[in-house]
């Protein structure tokens, strides 16, 4: 699988061999997760991508012939969906310090990060599994956000909650001369004694498939001010927030790796792509099929020697048969439309059970679309599978922050003089109104349901540290009027009305 070389290193006090050739990153003595558990995310990124063989056939000639496979990519349509219902331009992020609120929001501007976390977002559900890694750009001295796959993510350390240790790939291809060279850099995200380490390790191969041989980070001009060990200080969490998609790994229960859409419905995928390219050879088959003796598909050559067909043998609409007499003839088949579409939209319901959609979501059965409300009311699925990952991504997300203002703490581009309060607000607006919000939550202060302070939060979305203040204020305000009314009845007692 991989050598190694015979001189030793002390890493936390233990003796490891050091790495030399690897065939596959997961042969590294670091990463101990499952094989088989990248050969899933790896099968599911070539499903994403839509990328299928042709298709062969036989024409007319007998033949073997190749033509391109139609595919719906259903798998691109569910997770995009699901990712903007989670997250889209409707989502307020913000801290409840003005100053550090107004560096925040440069970051995110300098990154474009609502629109490429929704992007992103759309591919960790599909494949699963998505990380993101702050980092401070030397040259310009910004803070910027890097995206790491499912494919290209690799826990080292975890437990049921989180993953606190990982490796994470980076490809970069370069022609030497006639070849092209993949390097692979590996950055090993480890704690040891409460201090964070990045280490760095770097492989060259001449062969897409295989990791490589150990070379120095100088190799690269990229990497050639790359330190092979960076010890982080005055870190209190990783320096990379990983997002699952809701839901229990049940492929292998002792992964900590999130399953993708499209795990959940492989099957019906792959069935789905079939039904639609045998409904689109169909569509273009169906048109009139000529029968016609092998007397009419003779070779026959003209005067320089070259061959004459009477019949174009590219396509299946000329069909040979064997007969002593000959004969031509012309029929023209029926296309199974109906049949079709119904296994289609039986397919696409199955996938809607699988993903944890509400029925109708995909399909269409030609009767009316539910309104948001009756969606609530119904107990939808789709909104009860929106809000398992709005909660996942909400707390990744916070994570996120806090990262980003160590980050510049460390490399002094901020420094928060006090302890940050973190407001995200998602849009729920695709499934309820306001007004329904703000009803709903009057009623539960009315039955003593919940407190104002509470109710505040959830209504507008602010830390808890700023709907205080409004509390204070709204008592404030009621305190003024209550004086005035008092001060107002007491002239009337002593005075009377007319004065």
């Amino acid at each position: 699988m991989f050598e190694r070389l015979k001189t030793l290193f002390r890493i936390g006090g233990a003796k490891v061999g050091i790495v030399q050739t690897l065939n596959d990153i997961t042969d590294h003595p670091k990463i101990s997760i499952n094989a088989k558990e990248f050969e899933r995310i790896r099968s599911n990124r070539k499903i994403y991508k839509n990328a299928y063989p042709e298709v062969e056939y036989v024409n007319s000639d007998g033949y073997t012939k190749r033509r391109p496979f139609h595919s719906l990519n259903v798998s691109k349509v569910v997770s995009k969906k699901l990712s903007k219902l989670v997250f889209n331009d409707g989502c307020d992020i913000s801290v409840d310090n003005k100053e550090a609120d107004k560096f925040l929001q440069q970051v995110f501007s300098d990154n474009q990060f609502r629109k490429n976390f929704g992007e992103e977002l759309e591919a960790g559900y599909a494949i699963g599994g998505l990380a993101l890694r702050p980092y401070v750009d030397i040259n310009t001295g910004q803070i910027k956000i890097s995206y790491c796959r499912a494919d290209t993510f690799y826990p080292l350390e975890s437990n049921t909650n989180d993953i606190s240790e990982a490796a994470i790939a980076t490809v970069t291809q370069q022609t030497e001369g006639q070849k092209t060279i993949y390097f692979t850099l590996l950055e090993f995200h480890e704690w040891e004694n409460g201090t964070y380490f990045i280490r760095n390790e770097l492989y060259r191969s001449e062969e897409q498939s295989q990791v490589g041989v150990k070379v120095p980070l100088s190799t690269l001009d990229k990497y050639k001010d790359l330190q092979e060990e960076t010890a982080m200080p005055n870190f209190s969490r990783p320096l990379f927030v990983y997002i699952k998609l809701a839901g229990k790994n049940n492929l292998d229960l002792d992964s900590p790796l999130s399953l993708g859409i499209i795990d959940n419905a492989k099957r019906q995928l792959i069935d789905i792509n079939e039904k639609y390219d045998e409904f689109m050879w169909e569509i273009e088959e169906a048109k009139r099929k000529i029968l016609a003796s092998d007397h009419f598909f003779k070779v026959r050559y003209d005067e320089n020697g070259n061959p004459m067909s009477r019949f174009d043998s590219e396509t299946s609409v000329y069909q040979r048969l064997k007969s002593d007499e000959p004969f031509i003839s012309e029929f023209s088949p029926s296309l199974r439309s109906s049949e079709f579409i119904n296994s289609i939209n039986f397919i696409l319901r199955i996938i809607e059970l699988q993903t944890g959609f509400s029925s109708g979501t995909f399909s269409f059965d030609g009767h009316s679309v539910k309104t948001a409300t009756e969606i609530i009311s119904e107990n939808s699925e789709t909104f009860s599978t929106r809000s398992d990952n709005v909660l996942i991504v909400e707390e990744a997300l916070k994570e996120l922050i806090t990262t980003i203002f160590e980050l510049a703490a460390a490399y002094e581009l901020f420094l928060a003089t006090e302890s940050l309060g973190i407001n995200i607000d998602f849009d729920d607006g695709v499934f309820q109104s306001q007004d329904e919000k703000a009803d709903y939550y009057s009623k539960l202060i009315t039955a003593g349901l919940t407190s104002k302070l509470s109710a505040i939060q959830k209504l507008t979305g602010v830390t808890e540290k700023e709907a205080m203040k409004i509390v204070y204020e709204i008592r404030a305000e009621n305190l003024e009027m209550d004086y005035a009314t008092q001060e107002e009845n007491s002239a009337r007692n002593q005075l009377g009305d007319d004065e």
